[in-house]
C-alpha cells in the first residue's frame, strides 16, 4: 500500500473510532443524569417527610448533576423576581402559587422555601410555613458547611447566583461589586460586601457546586 493510501486509511479508522465513541460517551452522560434524577427526587421526598442537614446538603449536591439544572438556573432569577413582588404586595396566593413554581423546579432553592415560609405564615399556614423555615435554615447552614468564604481556599459553594445572591442577601448583606478569578481551571467569584449594621466592607469568595 502507498504511504499515502496508508496515512488515508489510518486517518479514516481514527476517525471512525472517534464517531463510534460519542454515542457511547453520550449514553454515559444520559445515565449518569438519570441517577442523579432519581436521587434528587429520593432527597426531595425525605426532607418532606424529615428534614435533616445530611439530605439536605447532598441535595444540594445533586441538585447540579440533574437534567433540568441549567434550565431551571436561567428561569430562577425571574421567577424570584415575581415571588418577592407577590410578598411586597400581600398577595398571598400568588406568593404560594410562585414558591410552588420554584420548589418544583429546584427544591434547594433559599429563594422559594424562604417565600413558602412567609406566605403560609400570612396564610395561616403555620406548620407549612415552621417545615420551610426549618429547610430554609438548614440550607443556610449547608452553605457555611462549604467554608467561611474568606479566601479562594475556603470559598463558599454555592448552586447559581441565585444561590450566591440569596446567602448574601439573607445576612442582611449588601452586595457592592463583583469580580471574576480563576484557578486551576475553577472559577471564583470574588464579591465586595458590605455590612451596615458594623458599617464594614469585605470580601467573600464564592464558586459553584459541579
Amino acid at each position: 500500500m502507498k504511504p499515502t493510501m496508508r496515512l488515508l486509511t489510518l486517518l479514516l479508522a481514527c476517525l471512525l473510532s472517534a464517531c463510534s465513541s460519542v454515542p457511547l460517551i453520550q449514553e454515559n452522560i444520559n445515565d449518569e443524569h438519570l441517577e442523579s434524577n432519581a436521587r434528587y427526587d429520593a432527597l426531595v421526598h425525605a426532607i418532606k417527610t424529615q428534614p435533616t442537614l445530611p439530605a439536605i446538603t447532598e441535595l444540594r449536591q445533586v441538585t447540579v448533576l440533574t437534567t433540568g439544572y441549567k434550565e431551571n438556573s436561567s428561569n430562577e432569577q425571574v421567577q424570584n423576581q415575581f415571588l418577592f413582588e407577590a410578598i411586597e404586595t400581600e398577595n398571598w396566593a400568588l406568593c404560594l402559587q410562585k414558591t410552588n413554581e420554584g420548589l418544583a423546579s429546584n427544591y434547594a432553592s433559599l429563594n422559594s422555601h424562604f417565600g413558602a415560609m412567609v406566605c403560609n405564615i400570612e396564610s395561616g399556614n403555620a406548620i407549612q410555613g415552621q417545615y420551610h423555615e426549618s429547610v430554609f435554615n438548614q440550607l443556610l447552614e449547608a452553605i457555611w458547611t462549604t467554608g467561611d468564604g474568606e479566601s479562594i481556599d475556603t470559598a463558599f459553594q454555592v448552586i447559581n447566583i441565585a444561590d450566591r445572591d440569596a446567602f448574601i442577601e439573607f445576612h442582611a448583606l449588601d452586595l457592592i461589586k463583583q469580580s471574576i478569578t480563576r484557578r486551576d481551571g475553577q472559577n471564583y467569584d470574588v464579591v465586595t460586601i458590605y455590612d451596615l449594621e458594623k458599617d464594614e466592607v469585605f470580601e467573600w469568595y464564592f464558586t459553584q457546586l459541579k
